[in-house]
């Protein structure tokens, strides 16, 4: 039996499994703040004799559930990615996502297998603002929210583009976060997976001389796609090690793939399948409210785009127009809205994510659709 590694370094203080139970129980107590409190709870779920940890799946594509994930292959996930992006022991490790869910609990186990110094910080919109002045980062993961907001701080900017390695997930990253990536020196990639495959399994390259349009898959993992088109994954440390996904993807090679959005999110318009994701990426430099791509019954396609903005009110008619030409700049004819929908606010996920479903049937009920 291969022994879980069981020590850590936080904040360049290192800890014994004893002297890490200790400060888990200190870290989960109620006087702590929320995000505190998550890192001390899953420290004594890795520390305890069970072999599993149970983890809240996001509730990106249906109803959050509790699931249970085997210690050993959060382990493993954490090998592999130290080996695909070359992760050195003693070097810096942030965390800066909630160790409540999968995403946040694996920079933990990466710091632990990797022997990293995890560096530890509130997992707010801006979490660089945290990160002391001076303090040497090799490693981070964020949300697309959290990189862009970090662009937009010129102290916080610097902090990024000091990070030697940065791993984007958790929701699609449209082309002017990419864009505004590629002056960074740091390997920015983003990443592929979901609470099932303990985060990603696949990395795609955001930026420098190595920026591709394909995701690469962690070493031993291959994958394949299903009748649907949508990617099938061979990953050695699941049980079972095949996982179906509704994921719509292009396979180029047995480690390679292109990937076009969620199946359940496809709009089929006279034969035509939409991907909004795709469109959604496209549309992003011209749209400043949150907002997501939709689709509405139609006698005569079937199914129409639509968007849907994040606002109490509805845009002047002569912004519509400016929306819509510059829209047309980027979209093909068929891409292109037929119909804008504004919600005073959408509903989201447990952790903030747009949920589509609910937020549509809401504007769709306030507009009698």
């Amino acid at each position: 039996m291969v022994l879980l590694p069981k020590a850590l370094t936080i904040n360049g203080k290192h800890y014994s499994n004893g002297e890490l139970m200790i400060l888990a129980d200190s870290l989960a107590a109620q006087n702590k703040a929320e995000w505190e409190q998550a890192l001390g709870l899953f420290l004594r779920q890795w520390l305890d004799e069970k072999e599993s940890v149970d983890v809240m799946t996001s509730g990106s594509t249906g109803k959050p559930k509790m699931i249970s994930i085997r210690k050993t292959a959060m382990r493993n996930s954490a090998s592999m990615t130290g080996d695909f992006l070359k992760l050195q022991k003693g070097e810096t490790a942030l965390l800066c996502l909630s160790a409540a869910y999968i995403a946040g609990m694996m920079m933990v186990v990466r710091a632990m297998t990797c022997q990293m110094n995890l560096i530890t910080v509130p997992p707010f919109g801006s979490p660089l603002d945290f990160v002391p002045a001076g303090q040497i980062i090799n490693f981070a993961a964020m949300v697309p929210a959290q990189v862009f907001n970090s662009l937009s701080s010129p102290e916080s900017k610097r902090k990024l583009e000091n990070t030697d390695t940065l791993i984007i997930g958790g929701a699609p990253i449209n082309r002017e976060l990419e864009n505004l990536l590629q002056p960074l020196n740091g390997n920015i990639y983003a990443s592929f997976g979901m609470t099932e495959t303990i985060t990603h399994i696949a990395l795609r390259r955001l930026n420098g001389n190595q920026r591709s349009e394909l995701y690469t898959v962690l070493p031993g993992i291959s994958v394949g796609s299903d009748k649907r088109g949508c990617l099938v994954a061979h990953v050695p440390y699941l049980q079972p090690d095949t996982i179906a996904t509704n994921d719509c993807v292009i396979i180029e090679s047995p480690d390679t793939f292109r990937w076009l959005g969620r199946i359940d999110h496809v709009i089929n318009s006279g034969g035509l399948k939409l991907f909004p994701e795709e469109i959604e990426s496209k549309a992003a430099p011209f749209i400043q409210q949150r907002f997501f791509i939709a689709s509405l019954p139609d006698k005569k396609l079937g199914e129409i785009p639509c968007l849907v903005m994040e606002s109490t009110d509805p845009l002047p008619e002569n912004e519509v127009e400016q929306l819509l030409i510059k829209l047309r700049s980027a979209l093909r004819k068929e891409e292109m809205p037929r119909i804008i929908l504004y919600a005073n606010s959408f509903a989201e996920t447990e952790n903030g994510k747009i949920n589509r479903k609910e937020s549509l049937a809401k504007v769709k009920k306030a507009n009698r659709l």
